[in-house]
């Protein structure tokens, strides 16, 4: 019985930094298209004689190559050390991969608008791969909340309304153009209203050829949908776990009988279903953290009942005020049969440098956790 106690039991071994040694990229999350592993991140830069030049673009995206056994593959990188090294996309062109509706100041290639706010368009999730894993064309899903944010990102609007992304990729351009990214589009510039809770955009999982979404609006509840995998688009389709019984009218952000307990940590993290374990696991970042102190939860449903969240890893921080965030699990990078054996886990780690007076330093240690009991 794997229960998040039994999985404090385990060793961890830092495997390098995911890294384009050319970006400074924030908040870095992945998932597994076909034969490799594609990335997506918040605030990218390029670096400059190895700092960060000023302008940055909201979002980028790149791959990075998996192993024969479907593990990351590690290369060398120039500084010497190893690393999984991502490439593709264009960055220099100044287009944030996630783009933004109309309404959102779009020109600023980091969502800046004229009064000093920002709709930064910050993923919050990996893509949510629906179909395309048996090497045909991928698709997947990206919800993202159109937050506008003050300089101390605090926000008028703590719920707005949220986009939903479509993301389509064929396998077949890689023999011709291995550093194109898939493409992108707003299938729904208002998928969910303001003040309704945003599913999806705090994590989800596929199982069975359903699509299950947590959604934790400002107020920090947590709740549940759930859609077939193939009608993501379909609103009419989703079902919400409401009061301990699915039902298509979904909770509001403050009913409290629907509120999953101990689905997660409260912070942000990576849902997964384990094969080997039959269980859904969570595993993140408790919710007033700002630490690489990694938390992890289990249940056999996604309804719950969930394990109380455990402790199970502690990384290095950085020397930023926020010193680590954005923990996140890979189950894509596991090889097939082994994610009740292994996991790969990243989060990003910012330093502040006194030279660089307007962006924090990014990195992204990566570790393998073999699981021993």
């Amino acid at each position: 019985e794997r229960t998040a106690h039994a999985l404090a039991h385990h060793t961890a071994e830092p495997i390098g930094t995911m890294t384009d040694p050319a970006l400074n990229r924030d908040s870095c999350m992945s998932a597994k298209f076909g034969a490799r592993q594609f990335w997506i991140c918040r605030d990218t830069a390029i670096n400059v004689d190895g700092k960060p030049e000023f302008q940055i673009v909201s979002s980028s995206a790149s791959w990075t190559d998996l192993a024969p056994d479907g593990s990351p593959l590690i290369s060398t990188l120039p500084d010497g050390s190893s690393g999984v090294l991502a490439y593709g996309g264009d960055v220099a062109a100044k287009v944030s991969y996630f783009a933004r509706p109309q309404s959102d100041c779009p020109d600023d290639t980091a969502g800046g608008c004229g009064d000093g706010t920002r709709f930064p368009a910050w993923p919050d999730a990996p893509p949510m791969v629906v179909s395309g894993q048996d090497g045909g064309v991928v698709t997947a899903y990206n919800w993202v909340r159109r937050l506008r944010i003050k300089g101390d990102f605090s926000s008028d609007e703590p719920d707005p309304a949220t986009a939903l992304y479509k993301i389509t990729y064929d396998p077949a351009l890689e023999s011709t153009d291995k550093n194109a990214l898939p493409t992108i589009e707003i299938a729904n510039e208002s998928f969910w209203p303001q003040d309704a809770v945003p599913f999806g955009v705090y994590g989800h999982t596929v199982k069975d050829g359903v699509a299950y979404l947590w959604g934790q609006p400002s107020n920090k509840n947590l709740f549940l949908a759930k859609v077939p995998a193939d009608s993501v688009e379909d609103i009419t389709k989703y079902e919400y776990w409401v009061n301990g019984s699915w039902g298509s009218t979904p909770p509001a952000m403050d009913d409290a009988n629907s509120v999953l307990k101990n689905g997660s940590a409260g912070g942000q993290g990576t849902y997964y279903y384990s094969e080997q374990w039959q269980k859904y696991v969570w595993i993140g970042q408790g919710g007033l953290g700002v630490s690489p102190d990694f938390l992890v939860t289990t249940a056999a449903d996604p309804t719950g009942p969930w394990d109380e969240p455990v402790s199970f890893y502690q990384g290095v921080p950085g020397s930023a005020n926020l010193a680590a965030y954005t923990l996140q699990a890979h189950p894509g990078l596991v090889p097939a049969g082994q994610d009740g054996s292994e996991m790969y886990i990243s989060y990003t780690k910012a330093d502040r440098e006194e030279d660089v007076d307007y962006s924090d330093i990014y990195e992204t240690p990566m570790i393998k956790i073999t699981w021993t009991q």
